[in-house]
């Protein structure tokens, strides 16, 4: 006997958040409200990113539409069912619901088809078909297949609520969440304890491959075994007591064989240093920013850890210096608003958008300031070069909405996209995907911080793309936990 078909009945807002999820359902029913369809109707033409996505989903349907009666069921690739679900809205016995909203309507049409979905026997779905008029489409479906369990899937927590106080299940949208929980993300760092924390230094700054090191930790009883598994460009803490040697694991690649990359520790911070990595978390960053062969790197942690600052700094030693490894400085951002919305702004551009370019601006001009920098390989201070202002008017240094990064290609460019954790997985992909030949680009965020109502720690764009990417050779990523902005900005961000 074939198993049975889950339904599953989707709202608005997961189809403003992802297009194509109705195609995501594997061999199941998939059931499209008909209020959804006015809902993406107002949306289309709406001056927020929500149009494009309405667009893209209308024009889906359209399409399955031309292949088959969408009122009845039009089959996906992967065997499953859509169809648009056009009845009046109805409370089946027992509910007190109103049916006047939208929200109300979905979750009576859910419970519909949670109640009159399911049939002992074939005989028994014959009956209702009969008794039921031709368009009714869950006749038609029920006639066909044998359905099981319904769910309402949504990415608005209130309207999962309101459906679970009236006995459906419902849930978020799974398919693009990382698979893995808050306390399991990935952070980029491990810490290996080992016994004999002197030995190990001098065998790694000799330059000892992976395999040689595994091997002479085995002669000595008592250095400890190193873990059968490191992902690539992992940040790796080696621990004897207070004592530490830090390195980034590096993959076999051709004739290379695996090692481990030293990297300095940052040192103790005395008067007139400047910038400089002030935790460990902040020389990991720096190290994988300004390795070359590591082409997307990203940044998460608490605000005040230095993501952007570290980002934008090492973006402008490799723009500007002698041996310069890009030609262009690029910086995103997107103009999400904390609290109500302030309209209309006046003004070009770039006047729009400077209150959200002023983060930047911030972090440029304490780069610039004519502080001492000592950060880099001769370890030696220099005073600040950059010169930012000659940079922006050059077109060396842009700053830019992120809305505008359609249809560009980024060759031989250092590129920055801050607050990503407010992208959409198929945003943040959108804007990966513009990379081209020669170019680095840097994903920046604080997970904590996320202001799209529809999104999470797992599921927001930032995450999505480190679970996706760790381990890949072009991939470096760390996560920063210690705010050096001030004492009261580390408080703040542990405590409120």
């Amino acid at each position: 006997m074939p198993r049975s078909k889950k339904v599953f009945v989707v709202d608005t807002s997961l189809l403003l958040h992802d297009p194509k999820s109705i195609l995501g359902f594997e061999d199941n029913v998939v059931v499209v409200p008909f209020p959804v369809l006015e809902e993406l109707d107002r949306k289309k033409n709406s001056e927020n990113g929500t149009s494009m996505y309405a667009r893209q989903a209308i024009r889906l349907l359209d399409d399955l539409r031309k292949k088959g009666a969408i009122n009845r069921g039009v089959e996906t690739p992967d065997g499953g069912i859509v169809l648009v679900d056009a009845r009046e809205g109805s409370v089946p016995k027992g509910h007190g619901l109103k049916v006047d909203s939208t929200d109300n309507f979905i979750i009576s049409l859910a419970l519909r088809w949670a109640n009159r979905g399911r049939w002992i026997n074939q005989e028994q779905r014959r009956q209702h078909q009969q008794k039921q008029h031709e368009s009714d489409p869950l006749a038609e479906i029920a006639g066909r297949f044998q359905l099981g369990d319904v769910f309402l899937v949504t990415k608005d927590i209130n309207l999962r609520v309101k459906a679970e106080a009236c006995g459906l299940t419902a849930q978020d949208y799974l398919k693009d969440r990382a698979g893995v929980s808050e306390e399991r993300l990935y952070s980029g760092l491990v810490r290996i304890p080992v016994e004999d924390l002197g030995r190990l230094g001098k065998l790694m700054c000799a330059g000892v491959d992976r395999k040689e090191l595994d091997r002479k930790l085995l002669q000595n009883e008592r250095l400890a075994l190193l873990p059968d598994v490191l992902l690539c460009n992992q940040c790796c803490i080696f621990e004897q007591g207070d004592r530490t040697i830090l390195a980034i694991y590096k993959e076999a690649n051709g004739d290379k064989p695996a090692c481990f990359r030293h990297v300095p520790k940052p040192q103790p911070r005395t008067e007139g240093a400047g910038i400089e990595p002030r935790n460990i978390e902040q020389a990991f960053a720096l190290a994988l920013l300004m390795d070359r062969g590591i082409e997307i790197v990203t940044l998460s942690g608490i605000a005040g850890s230095g993501k952007t600052l570290i980002a934008l700094l090492a973006g402008l030693e490799q723009v500007t210096s002698k041996n310069k490894q890009y030609e262009d400085l690029l910086v995103y951002r997107s103009n999400t608003e904390i609290g109500e919305p302030l309209g209309f702004l006046k003004g070009s551009l770039k006047q729009k958008f400077s209150p959200w370019a002023q983060p930047i601006h911030d972090i440029l001009e304490l780069l610039d300031r004519g502080d001492e920098l000592k950060i880099f390989d001769d370890n030696q201070p220099k005073k600040s070069i950059y010169k930012i202002a000659a940079l922006l008017e050059g077109g060396k240094l842009s700053i830019e909405p992120i809305n505008h990064v359609r249809g560009r290609s980024f060759h031989y460019k250092y590129v920055v996209v801050d607050e990503t954790q407010n992208f959409k997985p198929g945003d943040i992909k959108k804007v990966i995907t513009r990379v081209g030949k020669g170019t680095k680009i840097v994903l920046t965020g604080d997970v904590g911080q996320i202001d799209n109502i529809y999104l999470d720690m797992v599921s927001n764009g930032l995450t999505h793309v480190i679970e996706r990417l760790k381990g890949q050779p072009m991939f470096g990523h760390i996560t920063m936990e210690k705010s050096e902005r001030s004492k009261l900005a580390e408080i703040a961000a542990k405590l409120l």
